[in-house]
């Protein structure tokens, strides 16, 4: 059973899931272009026995679950970080805190092909994959149990992945984490303040200087934030007001999915293939956020490894300005 432990010093939290490490891990050559997953891959139609039993999917008519036909599968995953079993109450043994594991924990197969990446998804396949973000975002925030849902991609072994076919994963946890909390608190705070939601004068700000400014469509802008964690670090936000990326409308999704096509291919024109994490922030279930919180999807391009001063300081050190990365991604295309 995973264990979520709190560290009585400096507070932070961290899940202790012993069962991960039977995940099966790449062959490589350091390269994420020269791996070689272990075989058979898992995700590929034929295989899907290989998986826990799917708990959505998109399928060509008259076929069965758990059978080829699918074009986007979602499972259980099999070495799971939380699972929805065990105790709630939280243990204390002397200083130490800690509680079971308690959550959700879920795979979305993005692509029947072996496709290794987003980049090279076209519109169609991004209309697919969206809806079945959605679904899945939905089906957990909906059950009364999770306080908070996260959408995570890892793409390339640097990123974390530890299978190459392309997926995403769906997490839900019994509690937000303390850093979803307090953005939702400073945002709160912003509005009430300053009488507006401070993600829309953001964007506001962005689209009018233009500086940070990638992209743009009637519903969507594409920037690079004012202060990036990460070289080419992007957020995709909704133009309008909108908290919650699970209730997107279906034209909505669909514009988005052109969108998404358009950013990737400036991101691989200005960097070729290179590993990546995403990740889809949505308001957490069950929180009256609607009025102060927006959702987003930020890009991660993983060029660069943390190192001694971010892990000493906490702090990021960022050797890109986000304009120059901006300007850069607006000219690839």
């Amino acid at each position: 059973m995973p264990e979520l432990r709190r560290d009585p010093i400096t507070g932070r939290s961290v899940i202790v899931a012993s069962g991960r490490a039977k995940r099966p891990r790449p062959q490589h050559d350091n390269s994420d272009q020269n791996r070689k997953d272990a075989e058979p891959c898992p995700f590929c139609p034929g295989n899907e026995a290989l998986t826990p039993p799917e708990v959505w999917s998109l399928r060509e008519p008259g076929t069965r679950a758990d059978r080829p036909g699918w074009s986007v599968r979602a499972v259980p995953n099999k070495y799971p970080a939380l699972e929805p079993r065990g105790a709630a109450a939280a243990r204390q043994e002397g200083i130490y805190r800690s509680q079971d594991g308690l959550g959700a924990h879920e795979v979305i197969i993005e692509s029947p092909e072996h496709r290794t990446d987003v980049g090279a998804f076209d519109a169609a396949r991004w209309g697919e994959v969206i809806r079945a973000y959605r679904a899945r975002l939905a089906a957990l925030a909906g059950d009364p149990r999770w306080r908070y849902v996260l959408l995570y991609k890892n793409q390339g072994e640097r990123a974390g992945a530890t299978l190459e076919h392309a997926h995403a994963q769906a997490i839900a946890m019994a509690e937000a984490p303390a850093a979803i909390l307090e953005e939702l608190s400073r945002a709160k705070t912003s509005r009430d303040s300053a009488g507006r939601c401070v993600y829309c004068a953001m964007i506001e700000d962005e689209l009018a200087g233009g500086a940070r400014l990638v992209t743009a469509s009637a519903n969507f802008v594409a920037l690079c934030p004012f202060a990036p964690r990460f070289e080419y670090e992007t957020w995709i936000l909704p133009r309008h007001h909108s908290a919650a990326f699970e209730q997107i409308t279906d034209e909505e999704g669909s514009e988005l999915a052109g969108f998404l096509q358009n950013f990737f291919l400036r991101l691989h024109r200005v960097l070729g293939r290179p590993p990546l994490n995403y990740v889809i922030l949505t308001q957490p279930p069950r929180q009256a956020a609607g009025g102060y919180f927006h959702w987003r999807m930020e890009i991660l391009p993983q060029l660069n490894r943390a190192a001694g001063f971010e892990w000493g300081s906490g702090l990021w050190m960022n050797s890109l300005a986000p304009e120059e990365a901006a300007r850069s991604l607006r000219d690839a295309l």
